[in-house]
């Protein structure tokens, strides 16, 4: 596990904080986490896009975004079954892409969600 890495997350959607919650209060490991909103993107290597289009994972000079983030968390795990979807998300790569595209596009519409989970769309 490890302890330096910091996941970027939305904190004004209310679907990515429940989201975030879930996964402090169901895994037995979970990195440091930041808002975007509380923290300047290029500190971390990011833009201002880049942080309102997905979750990011920073670890020195690794840096994860969307589906590959949640996968790297996943593999740091304990348990085995969390290793395993974690690898599952990564050797399905392009699946796993549009599935989180399609989350992320969708987010004020599922469970949890709201206005301001919506990311508008920028020309």
């Amino acid at each position: 596990m490890n302890e330096s890495a910091t996941l970027i997350y939305d904190g004004d959607c209310a679907f990515c904080r429940q989201s975030l919650r879930w996964g402090i209060d169901h895994l037995p490991w979970f990195s440091r986490y930041v808002a975007f909103q509380k923290i300047n993107p290029a500190d971390y290597g990011l833009t201002e896009a880049q942080v309102r289009e997905q979750i990011w994972l920073v670890d020195g000079e690794k840096r994860l975004g969307g589906h590959r983030a949640a996968a790297w968390i996943l593999s740091q795990q304990p348990t085995y079954g969390w290793r395993l979807l974690g690898s599952l998300i990564t050797f399905y790569s392009p699946v796993s892409a549009l599935v989180y595209a399609w989350v992320a596009k969708n987010r004020h519409r599922l469970p949890g969600g709201t206005k301001e989970c919506s990311i508008d769309d920028r020309p």
